[in-house]
């Protein structure tokens, strides 16, 4: 991706995946340096939640569960989920990303775990005040290839080359529709709606100049100007073995914003595995000893200190469904206190051009 000479400050040009000329506008709104400014100032530790977005289940679990369901190895069904934020029911569709390979071999995909990763990685490269961008008045990062790979290996997530470009192309052509439960719309487009990325010969010459750039989601741009993101714990975040625990820890970051000892968290089974799409098990004794397994290692992370259940039975007392209770870790409450001021500062600093509600405390689902 390169500068036009002619107006460097404010003409962006590269090519897409299919090696067509792409030529976007630049600006500088405050509103992205609102977004990468943290408190405290610690760029390494945190980055931010999206309101919306980041509750929306648009990636797949297993890789072995998609390729089941692949019709002659190649092609995937839409996927259709629901899912509920803030007392709202949503319905996503998840148009399947095509790839086609050298060999004019042809195979789809689901954004999975891997995509989740890239895509959270690159939303931290985008905090630095020389990434993140706006072109054609929509956030976007620019980075290079090996910048990110050495992002994902600091956070214990190395990703090979090639996977790591298949990883973005799957991110650029995978489609997400996203609606209200009466069918009214609120998004459709792909995680990374465009991408610019540098051919293989340009990465080999100059792997760590050679630069690339992708546009975030329609949402994130309207996060970022709406001032509806919130600051997390994005090195913890990472350092999670389970999928499960990273989307448990960006509930309770984005939506617990009032934690504290007097206010535990309540959650039941069903919401876990209903907004999570973590695959449920056959039996409920799997599905509780995947959630406590969850819940367990949020503790190890200072997350939570201490958490209980109450067994909900239906007939012959099978496990119809759990509530679980939690109580956060000390060290959660001092994240969720500064995350609070952040927000603070934030409204303050733009109180001449947006009205801002204050935080609401959500302590039950």
């Amino acid at each position: 991706m390169t500068e036009n000479n002619i107006s460097k400050a404010t003409r962006v040009k590269g090519k897409n995946v299919h090696g067509q000329v792409v030529v976007l506008t630049r600006s500088k709104p405050e509103q992205l340096g609102l977004f990468q400014t943290f408190v405290p100032e610690d760029e390494e530790k945190y980055s931010n939640t999206i309101e919306l977005y980041d509750a929306v289940p648009k990636y797949f679990s297993h890789t072995r569960g998609m390729a089941a369901l692949r019709e002659s190895g190649k092609y995937l069904p839409i996927l259709d989920r629901e899912f509920e934020h803030r007392g709202e029911v949503y319905k996503v569709q998840i148009h399947p990303a095509r790839i086609r390979y050298k060999d004019k071999q042809e195979k789809e995909f689901y954004p999975s775990q891997r995509e989740e990763l890239v895509e959270e990685a690159l939303r931290k490269i985008a905090c630095d005040h020389l990434n993140g961008i706006y072109l054609d008045d929509q956030a976007g990062v620019q980075f290079t290839l090996y910048e990110l790979r050495q992002e994902l290996v600091a956070r214990g997530h190395a990703i090979n080359m090639p996977d790591l470009v298949e990883s973005l192309k799957i991110c650029n052509l995978a489609n997400i529709s996203v609606q209200k439960a009466d069918g009214t719309g609120v998004m459709q487009a792909s995680i990374f709606p465009i991408l610019l990325i540098v051919s293989r010969e340009e990465w080999l010459k100059q792997p760590k100049q050679a630069r690339c750039y992708v546009q975030f989601n329609p949402l994130i741009t309207a996060s970022i100007n709406r001032l509806t993101y919130r600051q997390f714990d994005y090195q913890t975040y990472m350092s999670y073995k389970h999928r499960l625990s990273r989307w448990f820890h960006k509930r309770l970051s984005h939506n617990y914003t009032q934690s504290g000892l007097l206010h535990p968290y309540t959650i039941r089974m069903c919401t876990i595995l209903r907004d999570s799409r973590v695959p449920p098990k056959e039996r409920g004794n799997d599905n509780a000893r995947e959630v406590e397994k969850t819940l367990q290692e949020l503790q190890s992370k200072r997350v939570l200190m201490t958490f209980n259940q109450e067994i909900l039975r239906g007939p012959r007392h099978k496990i119809m469904d759990i509530k679980y209770t939690l109580q956060p870790d000390l060290d959660f409450v001092n994240e969720a206190k500064k995350a609070n001021t952040r927000a603070m500062r934030l409204s303050k600093a733009l109180s001449g051009q947006y009205v801002l509600g204050s935080p609401q405390a959500n302590f039950k689902d």
